[in-house]
Formats: structure tokens, sequence, C-alpha cells
């Protein structure tokens, strides 16, 4: 149950960031900073390093080492983000 809500916490970040108009002065703050700004303003870039945060403070895989589990968790966030996209499950511009 603990990995639904982490999955549910990924697509809900990543899409309130990608999709929302409330996080417009956040994406334009972010499109000035010159290293920052590919990685986060691309929305599949986005959904894996926003996956990777909410993994270090939520990590429901207790039982494996803290590195592997959380670039684990970070991809499973960017799939599950993907194949909500893929399947139109979530509205993507």
């Amino acid at each position: 149950m603990d990995t639904v809500i982490y999955l549910l916490c990924c697509l809900g970040l990543c899409y309130a960031w990608s999709d929302t108009e409330a996080s417009v002065p956040f994406r334009n703050f972010i499109a000035r900073i010159p290293y920052i700004r590919k990685p986060l303003l691309c929305h599949e870039c986005s959904s894996f390093w926003f996956s990777l945060l909410i993994s270090i403070f939520f990590n429901p895989l207790n039982n494996q080492p803290f590195i592997v589990s959380n670039i684990v968790l970070a991809f499973c966030g960017f799939f599950v983000n993907m194949a909500f996209v893929r399947l139109k499950l979530i509205p993507y511009r």
C-alpha cells in the first residue's frame, strides 16, 4: 500500500508541476536558472526528478539499500507517469 501512495504522490506532484496554472510562477522562475531549466521543464524529466525527490523523504522500500531503492523508485515513478500519459488518464499538453 505504501508503494501505491508513493506513486500517487509522484503522479500528483508531476501533474501539478507540469499542467496547472498555479505552478506557472515557479516554472518561470526555474526557467531562468541555466542548469536546472532543462531537467525540470520537460514533463518526462521532471517526473523522474520529482519521483527521486519524493523517494528521499518517503521510501516504501525500507529493506533495500538507500541509494538503490531511491533510484528504483524514481524510475518507477517515471514509468507510471508515462503509462498514465500514454493511456490518456492524465491530460498532457
